[in-house]
């Protein structure tokens, strides 16, 4: 019997060559090797995207992070499968063969794993590890030819990539500092030198000024990345983590704008400042959202936070007490400042919610911003949860507007309709059809699902919830 596993790849392989005969699909039947050159770099760093939210075992247990994982690998797999097809159709190889290679490379030069016991020891630590495979590599070039220790660099690896690629070959061969005073005095240099042409070029903008500026730059850059090195810092991963959380906190302060109903070019730089220095405040306490289907239990699994020492936010109750204080700018919108009669207009007018957002999601956000400070500076939140992420839960706050991207992750807590409606029915106090057009009112269970990175079941047990909540806790 064929071993399922095995079976899969095979599938693949058949399904790619399918997608390529000639009653298969018309784009995949239209592409060569260079073609494809674009979408195998582009594959490449959407799994470096991933990778750079793995960072233990532990976050392997997120379901979002693990699914997203699997899906890249694959999608980066899916681009090896076609280019073996495609030679493979031209009677060169196939993907059997590269994967025979591959097999055949690694027992050659790992004598240190295949070879213990036949004049082969084994290798004690990671560098002898290193040094072992370099060695039998060696042995597999032509000796007779002279080569450069830089052969083998890709010319096509990104700037910052290739540095270190190559500042780790010249250090092979000795050619570096023996510790990082050297680069760190040559990086603070050729700053000196930086700042000398920038004189230069704000004196006399030429042409020339301009290449001798580019020029220091660059070597700056070189310097940095050499510093880098000898610190045993991947200069490459520092920047993605740097532009990471760039791109993340400035996400968040056009979410904070967008939230009051302006446009970034409508706010100023003080106020950008202003949630900038917001989403700082997110990345110091790691903030966990709890959503999910109104009447799912959100509430209870919040409240089994609490009770294992975890600080809890209420969104509703914030935006209780934000209602009151903007009390006066909510009747001058809605003709009213009853809460009741507002949610309800609110319910039944698309429109009239974006309105009362509007109003209350900045005031509540800067409440949940100065409640994470005051928790960061040993303030209102309880004590045993320091160190713990802080938990925020509601619905609507979280998904419909986005703000689940201002956290480090989301639990969705759903349950079936009919045990929502009884909820809401027995709860409120109100009929079937009311309660249906209330659900009906958010955001959809595939919404939310899709974007959380844990969910919930909640049929109505409460230790099956409970246990769910300690998995959820044992992964945090």
């Amino acid at each position: 019997m064929q071993d399922p596993k095995a079976k899969s790849v095979r599938d693949l392989i058949e399904t790619v060559a399918r997608l390529r005969a000639p009653d298969g699909c018309p784009w995949d039947r239209a592409q060569d090797h260079q073609s494809l050159r674009p979408f195998l770099i582009e594959e490449a760093y959407e799994v470096l995207t991933v990778l750079d939210k793995i960072h233990s075992p532990q976050d392997l247990k997120n379901t979002a992070i693990r699914s997203e994982f699997r899906e890249e690998l694959g999608d980066l797999l899916m681009q090896v499968v076609l280019h073996t097809e495609l030679t493979r159709e031209q009677g060169a190889f196939d993907f059997y063969e590269v994967a025979q290679e591959l097999n055949d490379k690694l027992i050659r030069r790992h004598p240190h794993v295949f070879k213990v016991g036949e004049g082969q020891s084994k290798a004690a630590n990671a560098d002898e590890a290193l040094q072992s495979w370099e060695k039998q590599k060696s042995k597999e070039k032509d000796q007779n030819v002279a080569l450069s220790v830089l052969d083998g660099l890709p010319q096509g690896l990104p700037s910052l990539q290739r540095t270190a690629r190559l500042i780790e070959k010249v250090t092979k061969v000795g050619f570096q500092w023996p510790d990082f005073k050297g680069p760190l005095a040559k990086a603070k240099e050729e700053f000196q030198e930086l700042e000398r042409e920038i004189e230069a070029f704000g004196a006399n903008p030429s042409n020339e000024n301009l290449r001798k500026l580019e020029g220091e730059i660059g070597d700056l850059l070189f310097s940095v990345a050499n510093l880098a090195y000898l610190l045993k810092v991947s200069p490459e991963d520092a920047l993605r983590t740097t532009l990471a959380r760039f791109e993340k906190r400035f996400r968040y302060v056009e979410r904070r704008v967008k939230t009051s109903g302006r446009t970034l070019t409508e706010s100023n730089l003080a106020e950008m400042d202003l949630f900038w220095d917001e989403a700082k405040v997110l990345e110091k306490t790691r903030v966990i959202g709890i959503t999910g289907g109104i009447g799912a239990g959100k509430s209870t699994l919040a409240a089994i936070f609490a009770e294992q020492g975890y600080a809890v936010l209420d969104a509703d109750v914030l935006a209780a007490e934000q209602f009151g204080l903007a009390a006066a700018e909510i009747a001058a919108v809605f003709g009213s400042e009853d809460r009741a009669a507002v949610r309800a207009k609110t319910f039944a007018d698309p429109a009239s919610r974006t309105k009362l957002e509007q109003i209350l999601h900045p005031r509540i956000a800067q409440t949940l911003i100065a409640a994470v400070k005051g928790h960061l500076l040993d303030g209102s939140l309880p004590r045993d949860s320091r160190g713990r992420p802080v938990i925020f839960y509601e619905a609507a706050l979280l998904v419909e507007t986005g703000r689940y991207q201002d956290f480090s992750g989301l639990i969705t807590v759903e349950a079936p309709e009919e045990i929502r409606v009884d909820r809401l029915v027995r709860e409120r106090k109100i009929d079937r059809e009311q309660a249906l057009a209330i659900m009906a009112a958010q955001a959809d269970r595939e919404s939310r699902i899709r974007v959380a990175n844990w969910v919930v079941i909640n049929e109505g047990t409460p230790s099956e919830l409970k246990a769910q909540a300690l998995t959820i806790i044992a992964s945090l």
